[in-house]
């Protein structure tokens, strides 16, 4: 036999001997450790609790509920008016300024009165002749009556005194008329307060020369006010006339209480909502002008309603629920709703129609998606889990 061929055939063997010996090695390894596998099983994991606080956490109970609208506008004044010069002169005087009271007919100011004066005066002077041609005229009409009665003159002569007569007495009212313009026109040149208010704004300063309707003064009346406010249409049959608005003014501790004064006929372009106008008698001296106002109107109100926080209801897949503790195990519970009443400290709730009885206990606050089925555990007061994790979050069965 050649040598190459007998070194091919040694090195074979020794490949298929190599083979069958680890093979042998991986079978005797595995035979323990699936007979230790059959004779044990892994043991199950513990079963996650969800811990909450107490204050995460609801018991149900009946409850006054009531329907409202909000309301928002800024305040402005029912009565506000611009005093103007109604007539044309140099402004004298001028004694108030912004923000000082002001009552009906108090006089605020002067124009320069000379020139009215003198024209009272001349008119005066021309009403004193126009009665003395009266006079005159008077005396020969009685004259010429005598005569005519004696034929000693003609009824032409008569009808002449009698014309003459009237033409002075025509003359006569003519003057009185300008006397009473001239002295309107001196009264004029005084500014007075036509209504009770405050000075709002000051437009000429002592010294100019205002034209006939010159704004002088812008005077406001604070005690009657009124809101201008949007209501949907689809809400605007609920709203009467002389129904109460709880308002908060912003700048104003103390709620106000206004009441519906008007109710527009038609809705305002482009927004499709009706303005109503919220009647506010206001005695509080914090109360301005502009200022911003919130407000909520009842239009309906129920006794002994079962209800939840709005933040306690779910949905999910077409589906509304809330999470309900019974017997110490979480679960859901698919509720009906009703009325929504957000009219309390900013937290609204929610009317539950069926799904829910009183005395159950929900939770209360939106923690996100929990584990249904998983048994509750109730961390006392405020204070958080042992575990460190924050209320409503899994912390494993100890």
């Amino acid at each position: 036999m050649k040598k190459p061929l007998l070194v091919a055939i040694v090195i074979a063997v020794l490949a298929v001997g190599a083979w069958v010996l680890l093979g042998s090695r991986g079978a005797s390894t595995a035979t323990p450790a699936s007979a230790q596998g059959g004779a044990s099983t892994p043991s199950s994991a513990p079963t996650p609790v969800l811990e909450f606080a107490s204050t995460d956490l609801l018991t149900l109970s009946p409850r006054a509920m009531v329907r409202s609208i909000p309301l928002t506008g800024s305040l402005r004044p029912t009565d506000q008016t611009l005093v103007k010069a109604r007539v044309a002169g140099d402004l004298r005087e001028l004694t108030v300024r912004e923000g000082d009271p002001v009552r009906r007919g108090q006089l605020l100011g002067r124009i320069d009165l000379t020139e009215y004066q003198v024209r009272v005066s001349e008119r005066q002077a021309q009403l004193m002749a126009a009665e003395s041609q009266l006079a005159q005229a008077r005396r020969n009409l009685d004259n010429t009556n005598q005569l005519k009665d004696r034929n000693f003159v003609s009824q032409s002569a008569l009808d002449q005194a009698r014309s003459s007569w009237e033409v002075t007495v025509a003359n006569r009212d003519a003057a009185a008329a300008q006397l009473t313009l001239a002295r309107k026109s001196l009264g004029d040149a005084q500014l007075i307060a036509p209504i009770d208010g405050v000075v709002a704004e000051r437009f000429a300063q002592p010294g100019e020369k205002l034209p006939i309707d010159g704004r002088v003064l812008s005077i406001v009346d604070l005690v009657r006010m009124e809101i201008e406010a949007p209501v949907p249409a689809s809400e605007i049959g609920s709203v009467r006339i002389g129904q109460q608005v709880m308002l908060q003014i912003e700048g104003v501790s103390r709620q106000q209480t206004g009441q519906i004064a008007r109710i527009a006929p038609s809705t305002q372009a482009g927004t499709r909502s009706v303005p109503v106008y919220i009647a506010l008698q206001n005695r509080d001296p914090s109360v301005r002008a502009g200022l911003f106002a919130q407000g909520r109107l009842v239009v309906e109100s129920r006794q002994a309603v079962l209800a939840v926080p709005a933040a306690a209801i779910r949905d999910s897949a077409a589906r509304t629920f809330v999470y309900v503790v019974t017997d110490g195990i979480l679960r859901e519970r698919e509720v009906t709703i009703g009325l929504r009443d957000d009219s309390e400290d900013g937290q609204a709730w929610v009317e539950i129609r069926s799904g829910l009885s009183a005395g159950e206990q929900i939770v209360a606050t939106n923690l996100g998606r929990l584990r249904t089925g998983a048994p509750v555990r109730v961390i006392a007061g405020n204070a958080k889990p042992a575990s460190g994790n924050a209320a409503g979050l899994v912390s494993p069965l100890r």
